[in-house]
């Protein structure tokens, strides 16, 4: 997990702390130091991110993937409002088209983590060799329930993939080489969809800084880097050629670039600023003064206003709507997705709609001690969510939902 993400974690969990009880006062002060030793690697927190919250509001992200998904009408409908507590019907109920369950086991395969979609009934899972540290990817296929291996993954002591990508019949991927961490070179990586050996992608130069999103688009890698500033690089190597206009911009959504980027540890509106990377097009997002925790997306963005009250809006700051009692404050997934908690009892999370005004429920629950899985289908680019429940991994594609 990134600093960026863990103060992000910090500032919205605090938010809702007073939902539980306290932790202990030293850990996420440990969970900080071990992720800047384990890793450098904002990318690693993309789409839905699985978050332990501990007792308190600290919380450990487990994240997941995803990949290019369709832009949604901004339409708004009015949301639930804070008097109502009934349990909506699970996830699968609500969207059968965009939900599976699969086996949390797979045989010959370790134990595995979903990354994001190959293909809209493809799944791509990666293991690992020790915590974090990937040793090969997998396809599996949800509708016939076939796993395979794409390839094995080899990396140095202390260098970890991240970031997969998919486009043009490749997997792509980046390792950070880090010294005492902080992020030194980002390296590129691809192996074919259909198997076979994974290839470098060689630049004329070394790539200074630490990665965070990739976008395959057409024979082009582009990437932004943690630091800020989007760059491209043919997929078969060659230059690296920075994307005019772009100078401390992060990717949000091909061909949409923004700044701040997706971790604002000042508090600052994530994604203010935006540019068309292939037609220039810009928009700026209305903030108010009280404000806080506001993240933006292509079309829309949500936050907390000075009343202490959630909303979401269109950018420019129109059809603003109220948000659910106890919601995530990491923003809208594909600009319109989040969750929202449910009181205790029974506790557990919703998954809601704002253009639709749905919600199914996440089928999550708060274990003996109080801790529990929660999930933020916002970290990230936002296609995929998945989290483990029971001897099941949950599977929902959140650009299937009409």
């Amino acid at each position: 997990m990134s600093d960026h993400l863990e103060e992000v974690l910090r500032s919205t969990l605090g938010h809702a702390s007073d939902l539980a009880p306290h932790a202990p006062s030293d850990l996420s002060t440990h969970i900080a130091r071990r992720s800047r030793v384990r890793r450098m690697r904002v990318q690693a927190v993309v789409a839905a991110a699985a978050v332990v919250v501990m007792a308190g509001g600290t919380a450990m992200a487990v994240r997941g993937a995803g990949h290019d998904p369709t832009a949604v009408s901004p339409s708004v409908t009015p949301s639930p409002t804070a008097t109502e507590a009934r349990i909506p019907a699970p996830v699968e109920k609500v969207w059968p088209e965009a939900v599976w369950k699969i086996p949390a086991k797979l045989p010959g395969v370790r134990k595995f983590q979903p990354r994001g979609f190959i293909d809209d009934r493809t799944l791509l899972l990666e293991t690992w060799e020790s915590f974090e540290k990937a040793n090969a990817i997998y396809a599996y296929d949800l509708n016939s329930g076939r796993v395979r291996k794409v390839t094995n993954i080899r990396t140095p002591k202390g260098v970890y993939a991240s970031g997969y990508a998919v486009g043009g019949g490749r997997i792509v991927w980046q390792t950070i080489d880090a010294t005492h961490g902080e992020p030194v070179t980002t390296s590129f990586w691809w192996a074919p969809v259909t198997g076979g050996k994974v290839t470098a992608i060689a630049t004329e130069r070394a790539v200074k800084g630490g990665g965070d999103q990739l976008a395959v688009v057409g024979d082009r890698l582009a990437f932004s880097l943690s630091e800020g500033g989007v760059f491209t690089v043919p997929l078969d190597g060659g230059a690296v050629e920075p994307v005019a206009g772009a100078e401390g911009h992060h990717i949000l959504r091909w061909p949409w670039v923004g700044t701040p980027g997706q971790y604002t540890p000042e508090g600052e509106t994530s994604f203010q600023e935006l540019l068309n990377a292939e037609t220039g097009e810009t928009s700026r997002a209305a903030v108010h003064p009280g404000e806080k925790y506001v993240r933006c997306g292509v079309t829309m963005c949500s936050g907390t206003k000075a009343d202490r009250t959630d909303f979401y809006r269109l950018r420019d700051g129109s059809q603003e709507r109220p948000l659910p009692p106890r919601s995530s404050l990491f923003g809208l997934a594909l600009d319109r997705f989040l969750t929202a908690h449910l009181p205790n009892p029974p506790g557990g999370q919703v998954l809601y709609d704002v253009v639709t005004g749905k919600s199914g429920d996440l089928g999550l629950r708060p274990n003996a001690k109080g801790q529990s899985i929660a999930v933020e289908p916002a970290i990230g680019d936002g296609r995929l969510v998945a989290y483990p429940l029971g001897n099941e991994y949950v599977i929902i594609d959140l650009a299937k939902i009409q």
